[in-house]
């Protein structure tokens, strides 16, 4: 019966806890890239571009994606479906476009998890270099928030994001 009373009592610590931390969360990363800003932002401005050098894309080979709307403007968007587990299916809408430093999407995710986030893609000259940063705000529902306090989502974004922003480095500077 003892041990029922810690097993509940943890459980409610948890809760607790989860319930303190809140469930969002912000993880972004820059790099610089040798090119200039008009050249990076031509990878940037549309979905189909980002498609180019998003790391999730390539982890299936055989992932749908449906495209919908213009795409580089706002309302456009597409669809992605895949049966690989860290690729899950969802959409992603583009918000605001300011030429050519700044792209705002929303971010529907369907699978693994329900979700919603927005995505920025900014852009900026600095000397002879772009800098761009790509950057996510999204939260993770209560309680599977709890996994914040374990790095779980920032060990996670950053690969893809350097996975990603690395191969727009290479693809921009070719």
């Amino acid at each position: 019966m003892l041990a029922l009373y810690i097993i509940a009592g943890f459980i409610v610590l948890i809760l607790l806890i989860a319930a303190l931390i809140g469930t969002g969360w912000t993880y972004e990363q820059s790099i610089s890239i040798h090119a200039p800003v008009q050249k990076v932002w031509d990878h940037v401005k549309t979905l189909a571009a980002i498609n180019q050098w998003n790391p999730w894309m390539e982890i299936d080979p055989l992932i749908k994606v449906d495209f919908s709307g213009t795409d580089g403007e706002p309302g456009a968007s597409y669809t992605w479906e895949s049966s690989v587990k860290d690729v899950g299916a969802g959409s992603q809408t583009i918000i605001s476009v300011v030429a050519p430093s700044a792209l705002v999407t929303r971010v529907d995710f369907i699978r693994p998890f329900k979700g919603t986030g927005e995505a920025l893609f900014l852009i900026t000259a600095e000397g002879e270099t772009t800098q761009v940063t790509w950057k996510m705000v999204s939260s993770t529902p209560y309680p599977m928030n709890f996994i914040k306090l374990f790095g779980v989502i920032e060990k996670k974004m950053a690969e893809a994001f350097s996975q990603g922003l690395n191969k727009l480095k290479g693809i921009c500077e070719e």
